[in-house]
């Protein structure tokens, strides 16, 4: 049985699904703003858990900003954090918003994302930009955003709140996502799962499936 007859909706991971992100291009940019070595800075985010933290509501904007300026031992403004926080989001190319477009007249689509309000807000402004969407949520009949939900992927709880609130069985559901610890726990429960290998693009898997 193919994807196409199981299928009834279909939940993507944002970056390096819908927009493409360097990760590499915020820890460079600390890095340079600091004067510590990028190694450093990854080891000073992973030992506070600073993605985890602020992507699961932890902190505030606010709190978030001083726990890296606590950190990194260095006086940065709020308009330097951000920009360096900010540099990891590259761009969405529009033949995925295209597809995302033709696709929700067939299935609802969802965006389950590890994200946070400094990252939305900078992509609120770029798909303003970009395309002319007032506010990119919209592309989505509904999006699911950890730091707003209080959970992270890949941890259960988070695929059983979508499943729950799309209010279909699992294994209608199909999800894509770039990372393998959030594929193998959603496969656990039941999703069907493709995983993204970047700079693969999800539109060109789904053309052929869906």
């Amino acid at each position: 049985m193919g994807f196409k007859s199981t299928t009834k909706a279909v939940v993507f991971d944002f970056g390096n699904v819908i927009i493409n992100i360097d990760v590499e291009k915020t820890i460079l940019a600390f890095s340079e703003l600091t004067f510590k070595s990028p190694a450093r800075i990854k080891q000073l985010f992973a030992d506070a858990e600073v993605f985890k933290k602020y992507e699961t509501g932890f902190y505030s904007d606010d709190e978030f900003r001083d726990v890296i300026r606590q950190i990194l031992s260095y006086p940065l403004n709020d308009q330097e954090i951000d920009q360096a926080w900010n540099a990891l989001l590259l761009d969405v190319p529009k033949k995925r918003l295209d597809f995302l477009e033709s696709l929700k007249m067939k299935y609802p689509i969802y965006l389950l994302s590890n994200t946070n309000n400094i990252h939305i807000e900078q992509c609120k402004q770029y798909f303003r930009t970009r395309f002319g969407i007032a506010n990119f949520e919209s592309i989505f009949n509904e999006t699911f955003l950890s730091y707003k939900m209080g959970l992270w992927k890949p941890d259960y709880k988070i695929y059983d709140a979508v499943i729950d609130k799309v209010s279909l069985k699992p294994h209608e559901i199909l999800f894509l996502d770039d990372n393998q610890d959030n594929i193998d726990s959603a496969s656990d429960l039941g999703i069907q799962c493709i995983k993204i290998n970047p700079p693969e693009c999800f539109t060109e898997i789904l053309e052929h499936i869906l």
